[in-house]
């Protein structure tokens, strides 16, 4: 476009400066920032993540702590990450669900709402195996109050969702991204 646009039309354009970001990356930070901007920064949950990488942070206990800032999401993620953090008690939940839970990554497009879509769907399992374990999952419970507000931010994100589906990959077309921004 940008040597067309010189060669026929004497205009001058600079491709790489107007080019169109990634709609699913702007969507993506939209959410995150819905989603964490009132608890806490996306940046000390990205700073932590690279900590514990390193092995600066070993104790679970403090990354459950960081998350339960987060409110009843991460009370989720807390106990979907107890529930995969042996296969014993995987397989403790699969009895009980008969499916894993996705589990969130900040980086993954809609991975928070697609935990949220089987946690929900798997409300009863989940209850059930945070009972069983709840000398240790006791700060991370989910009350019926908390359930309410994971089914009202998962309709939130349903939207988002969508929207990803629909500007992403060989169907992404400038009409369906210029569509969803607009939306």
């Amino acid at each position: 476009v940008e040597e067309y646009l010189l060669k026929e039309e004497e205009i001058e354009w600079n491709a790489t400066h107007w080019r169109i970001r990634c709609t699913g990356h702007i969507i993506n930070l939209a959410v995150q920032a819905f989603l964490f901007q009132s608890v806490i920064e996306i940046n000390e949950l990205e700073s932590y993540d690279e900590k514990e990488k390193r092995g600066e942070i070993r104790d679970e206990e403090e990354s459950r702590v960081k998350f339960r800032l987060m409110g009843p999401l991460g009370q989720l993620h807390n106990i979907i990450v107890h529930i995969r953090g042996s296969t014993a008690r995987t397989n403790e939940f699969l009895e009980f669900a008969r499916r894993k839970v996705p589990l969130d990554n900040r980086t993954r497009w809609n991975s928070w709402f697609l935990m949220l879509v089987v946690a929900i769907e798997k409300a009863g399992a989940i209850d059930t195996y945070t009972k069983n374990y709840f000398p240790t999952l006791k700060a991370d419970y989910l009350t019926p109050q908390h359930w309410k507000r994971l089914r009202t931010i998962k309709e939130f994100l349903q939207p988002f969702y969508r929207a990803t589906l629909e500007t992403q990959g060989d169907s992404a077309t400038i009409d369906k991204v210029l569509w969803t921004m607009d939306i």
